[in-house]
């Protein structure tokens, strides 16, 4: 099962961090609803708020560029 955690949206940006019960995984769910721009990562446990807070901080690498 899957467990909102946190969610938030601001000027057509969306985070939303998430609880995978069955992985015992947080992941982060990022978009930006103008642009089409998103993804979906997994983060460390220990460092889940300072994702949803910072969410480009784990945008994959091959993302990045």
């Amino acid at each position: 099962m899957v467990f909102e955690l946190a969610a938030r949206r601001s000027n057509g940006i969306r985070v939303r961090l998430l609880w995978d019960a069955g992985r015992n995984q947080v992941v982060l769910r990022y978009c930006d609803e103008e642009s089409g721009d998103g993804f979906v990562t997994d983060v460390p446990n220990d460092r889940a708020l300072y994702a949803f807070n910072h969410p480009h901080a784990f945008r994959p690498a091959a993302l990045a560029a």
